[in-house]
């Protein structure tokens, strides 16, 4: 298995009238923010079949901050000189579930409800990688590399099955606009809790008995900017150069050797991660399997949270801990003059992804 993929997108979007065009919302989101101030409790938002977080705090020049599963959204209060008024950042679920390019279609056809005026997109920083269970790096590959990059850094760490350090992969060009992380997936989404990777990969022949490696390169706009990717339609149409660009020129691993360091010999498993294409095809299997990892992930977090109350209330059955969440759910959704199906309702769309 060899499969390239997009797994992190942020870009800006430049819009038409932004500050007429959008100012009721701007008004609501700087009411709800005030109240989640207020009350220490961030506010939900039903907006175009979707419920969104309105968080307490924003970013430098972006006030307003709402969020689903799929993407997190930074809104300006006004029109500004140099930055786009509104900032997105994708998760790697969302892009993996639809595509890259099904994704940002997906987005602008929610965010159209919004506003009838015109825009257009900024990138200012996109992942691009490679997974394999064909190529699998070890400790002295880091000694190989080549790179027009000034840092690299090894990396470890503790695996729970094993005994001390566990080589899990390494970074190079640490702090600058492009870098590159070479690492054990496989490794990893035990700790970020990304199972549903796994469905990706069977869909594209992978061997479960072996661990997956993936390739990583993190681009921002300066970078970008020297190849003239600007917009992600530019990205979609330039990816294969860009791609060649970063294991040819950029990075390789070579074999070391006695002669020049220009005279190494590419290592074959660098070899086949130059060669690999963009194949994947988003598919409504792996929706699904994003939907479930979201779900254990929130069951993982419930069982902590119910486990610390036992242990601070001092109960002696998880009856008494489960009776203890019904009442103080029922006590809020009192307080909220609200019921338990109507706000089930409400955050159902959040967890279903806006399908």
């Amino acid at each position: 298995m060899i499969l390239k993929g997009f797994d992190t997108l942020e870009f800006g979007l430049k819009v038409e009238n932004y500050e007429s065009s959008l100012r009721p919302y701007l008004d609501l989101f700087q009411e709800l923010k005030v109240e989640a101030q207020e009350t220490g409790i961030e506010q939900t938002l039903l907006l175009n079949n979707v419920t969104l977080t309105v968080h307490r705090t924003g970013k430098r020049f972006y006030p307003f901050r709402v969020s689903c599963d799929d993407f997190v959204v930074f809104f300006a209060d006004k029109e500004l000189n140099m930055n786009p008024p509104i900032f997105v950042r994708f998760s790697s679920g969302y892009i993996w579930s639809f595509g890259l390019a099904g994704a940002y279609k997906h987005f602008t056809e929610w965010l159209q409800l919004l506003t009838d005026s015109s825009y257009r997109n900024q990138i200012s920083r996109v992942d691009i990688c490679v997974d394999s269970d064909s190529v699998t790096f070890r400790q002295i590959d880091s000694k190989g590399v080549t790179t027009r990059a000034r840092k690299k850094e090894e990396c470890f760490v503790s695996g729970e099955y094993t005994n001390g350090r566990k080589f899990s992969g390494f970074r190079v060009g640490i702090g600058g606009p492009l870098l590159a992380r070479i690492y054990n997936k496989t490794m990893e989404i035990q700790k970020s809790g990304k199972d549903w990777f796994k469905q990706i990969w069977r869909e594209h022949g992978w061997n479960e008995d072996k661990d997956v490696w993936r390739v990583e390169f993190q681009l921002r706009r300066e970078v970008l900017k020297e190849f003239s990717i600007h917009t992600i339609e530019e990205l979609l149409e330039k990816e294969n150069n860009l791609w060649a660009y970063l294991t040819h020129e950029w990075l390789t691993i070579r074999q070391q050797s006695s002669d020049n360091v220009s005279r190494w010999k590419i290592k074959r498993k660098w070899t086949a991660i130059q060669k690999a294409d963009m194949k994947y095809e988003a598919s409504p299997l792996i929706r699904e399997k994003v939907k479930q990892g979201s779900l254990e992930q929130l069951l993982n977090q419930g069982r902590g949270i119910l486990l610390s109350v036992a242990a601070i209330g001092n109960h002696n059955s998880i009856e008494d801990t489960t009776k203890l969440f019904q009442s103080w759910t029922e006590i809020g959704l009192n307080k909220k003059n609200t019921s338990f199906h109507e706000e089930k309702e409400r955050r159902r769309k959040k967890y279903l992804f806006n399908d």
